[in-house]
This record gives C-alpha cells, sequence and structure tokens, in this order.
C-alpha cells in the first residue's frame, strides 16, 4: 500500500480505507512491502482501535508487514503473493468471530468513494466465486490495465486479458453492455470479492498453470483471475460508474492533489458524510498574512506571507515568505512546525531553514518533505525540460515536473 500524501492532512490509503468505513467494514488488514515506516506510523495514529472498534475493540487496522521465513526468503512478488503468505493470519478467527466466507482485496493506489456494500451484493446474489469490481475506460487507458468480456444479460467474465496491445487489444472494445465509442472497455480497479473456499484454493501452494518452472502465481490481474477462468470458477463483474483515478506515476499524484484544490472537485474534503475519514496529529491553525490565494488547499501550521498562491495544495507546516508567487504545484508537509522566530534561530545556528524564502517563485513543481528553499529561487523549468535527473542538485524533472528531492536546500538565487 502506498504511503504518499493527499492534500494536506491526509495519505492516500485513507481514500481506501475511509470507503470501508463507510460501507461498514472495519476488520482490515494491510499489506505492507518494504521502506514502510511512515505508512505504519500513519495508520498507528490515525486508526487506534477504539476509533473502529469501540470499547468492545470489535475491528481494527493491522499491518501486516512483509517478512522472511524459512518458506519465504523474498519480498512480496505481487499482490497475490502477498495476500497467499498472509492467509493464516487473515483466515484466524478475531476474538471469537467467525472465519468469513467472503474476503474484500482491495488496492490502496486510487482516488475513488464506493460503497462496497453493494459489490458485496453483486457477490452473493449472483453466486460468483469471485467479483470484480470494473470500470468503463478509454483507448488511452486500456492498455494500461486488465480488461474483461463480459455477457451482457448475466455479468460474468467470460475473457480476462492483463494489459493487453495490439490485435489482444481490438477484440476486446465493446465487450461489454456499458461500453460507448468513448469508453468501449471494461477494465478491472483492482477490487475483488473473493469466497474463502475459491482464494485458498486458487492461492495455497498451487503452481502457475503456464509452466512448471515459474512458480505459484503472483498477481491477481495477471495470474490468479485468468487461471480461475480457466479452471471453471465463476467470476462476475460488478460495475461501477462513479469517479475512480489510479495514482501510479508522479504525474497522477500531481494531477489528482491539484484537483482537491479546484471547485467541483470528485472527492471533497468538505463533504463530512462521504469525505475522507483519518486522524491527524494536532498543529496550530494556518497563519495568513496579507495573501493572494485561489483554488488552493492550506494544511494546519503553515505560515504565508504577503505572497500569490494559485492551484496549489500547501501541505503541513509550510512556511513561505513575503512576496512569493507559488502557482500549480503541491509542497508536500514538513515534519516540525516554523514560524519567523524559529527561523532567525535555524539561521543564526547555521541550519538549514525549512520553507520557501521570500521573493521566489514556483511553478508545476512539487516540493518534497522537509525542504529548504531560499530566497528570490526560480523553480519554473522555463527551457520545458522532460526528464532530467540532477539529484545530487537535490532535484529531478519528470515529465516536465519539477521535483525537489526530500531534505534538500536550495541555495538563494537558484534557477531550475
Amino acid at each position: 500500500m502506498p504511503s504518499v500524501e493527499l492534500g494536506c492532512n491526509t495519505q492516500l490509503i485513507d481514500v481506501t480505507i475511509s470507503n470501508c468505513i463507510r460501507s461498514g467494514i472495519n476488520k482490515l488488514n494491510v499489506l505492507t512491502q518494504f521502506n514502510s515506516h511512515m505508512l505504519n506510523t500513519h495508520l498507528t495514529n490515525a486508526y487506534p482501535p477504539a476509533v473502529l472498534g469501540g470499547p468492545a475493540r470489535t475491528g481494527f487496522v493491522d499491518v501486516l508487514a512483509c517478512h522472511q521465513t524459512p518458506q519465504f526468503s523474498s519480498w512480496y512478488r505481487g499482490s497475490a503473493d502477498a495476500v497467499r503468505r498472509n492467509l493464516p493470519v487473515v483466515l484466524e478467527p478475531y476474538r471469537g468471530t467467525a472465519v468469513p466466507d467472503d474476503l474484500l482485496i482491495l488496492s490502496g493506489q486510487a482516488l475513488y468513494r464506493m460503497d462496497y456494500g453493494q459489490l458485496i451484493r453483486t457477490h452473493r446474489e449472483t453466486g460468483a466465486d469471485i467479483t470484480i469490481c470494473t470500470n468503463s475506460v478509454d483507448w488511452d487507458m486500456a492498455s494500461k490495465r486488465g480488461l474483461a468480456r463480459i455477457n451482457p444479460e448475466s455479468g460474468v467474465v467470460e475473457s480476462f486479458v492483463e494489459k493487453p496491445t495490439g490485435d489482444r487489444l481490438e477484440v476486446l472494445a465493446h465487450a461489454s453492455k456499458h461500453a460507448t465509442p468513448e469508453f468501449p472497455f471494461e477494465a478491472s480497479m483492482g477490487i475483488y470479492v473473493f469466497k474463502r473456499k475459491a482464494l485458498v484454493a486458487l492461492l495455497a501452494g498451487q503452481e502457475d498453470h503456464y509452466g512448471e518452472n515459474s512458480g505459484p502465481d503472483t498477481h491477481f490481474g495477471h495470474d490468479v483471475i485468468p487461471h480461475a477462468l480457466r479452471d471453471g470458477y465463476r467470476v462476475v463483474a460488478h460495475h461501477f460508474n462513479g469517479y475512480f483515478r489510479d495514482v501510479l506515476t508522479l504525474r497522477d499524484l500531481y494531477e489528482v492533489n491539484l484537483s482537491l484544490a479546484r471547485p467541483g472537485s470528485p472527492i471533497s474534503f468538505y463533504d463530512v458524510e462521504k469525505g475522507i475519514v483519518s486522524s491527524a496529529p494536532v498543529r496550530p491553525p494556518a497563519i495568513i498574512h496579507n495573501c493572494d490565494i485561489e483554488h488552493t488547499l492550506v494544511g494546519e501550521g503553515s505560515v504565508l506571507h504577503g505572497s500569490t498562491i494559485r492551484g496549489c495544495v500547501v501541505g503541513n507546516n509550510i512556511y513561505v515568505g513575503e512576496g512569493c508567487n507559488i502557482e500549480d504545484s503541491l509542497l508536500l508537509s514538513n515534519d516540525f512546525y516554523t514560524n519567523d522566530s524559529s527561523r532567525a534561530v535555524s539561521r543564526a545556528k547555521g541550519e538549514a531553514v525549512m520553507g520557501v524564502g521570500g521573493g521566489s517563485v514556483i511553478k508545476k513543481a512539487v516540493i518534497d518533505n522537509n525542504v529548504a528553499i531560499g530566497s528570490r529561487v526560480r523553480i519554473t523549468n522555463a527551457d520545458g525540460v522532460q526528464e532530467a535527473d540532477r539529484s545530487a542538485e537535490g532535484f529531478v524533472i519528470s515529465e516536465g515536473i519539477v521535483v525537489v528531492l526530500r531534505g534538500t536546500s536550495i541555495p538563494d538565487g537558484t534557477v531550475i
């Protein structure tokens, strides 16, 4: 599951967990790979047992980190491999409750709002062994997702191909009753409901059907679903017609965050009944002095002086000095609160001064955590460079977006 900032006070994983809570699901296992300390800390602080389970502690959000055993010496090799290696824990009865008959498997890398109860209802009413949540996509997105051919009457998945191209892509166009000229493909959202017996049979010790030397299935889309179809399992599609955006690349992260600050955002932080559920540390309120701010989210603990900020997400504990111009940029949160007096102390000690110094210009950039940007710095990518690795100087450029790396200090007057 990804640990990336969304808006100011939440992370992308909070979207999936919020959907679970809104759907009445309160027993969650989060399977993490490596370098998961930040995610583990966030989950521990945001979802203590009392939040989900009340005094009886009937609910939980537990982290199941990848670990080595005599049987498994590697990291998780894919989504199915991660679930397989944690089946003994997932299927263990919790506080006297029965082992679940159905298991919901979710991706943590997308922005959407869904009632999983409707998905589970489809799964049970159709007698499915596996239910795949799908949505309609266009030609550009089709080759990046798993595509299904679906019986228009029964909703049964007749074939499934992960990230097809060429002729394999052509034959899957208009293979669903939900297809339109603009969105002719039906794509998996990486959201599944499995009957417990089907999941165990497909994952537990089963060798890959494509060759005796390739080992057990590692991915749900590439391996498990095609093998389930070949073995005669009943696989059904549940069509989702709402907003859904995968967050797979830096550009996805950048665009999704900035969309949250605009009017008509597909997911709102201010819709209390349907918004994103999370708990954040208590910080001072933001202080804004004589600024021109438009279509921007500003996090707690931020101090903004006499600047123009448009179309941005300004995270927590961000300092912006006098006379700055920041547009279409994502400033990720800093770990510590700073103000004028604390910055003066840091400067006197010769330490890095977190925040954005006066007179700086930042456009179409991502500023990572705990960055110190000096005065009169220009980060605008004026030459339109699309790709560059300048990590030795504290930044990279990806798809035309300048990313200032975590913990970097940018000297006064620098031009990027």
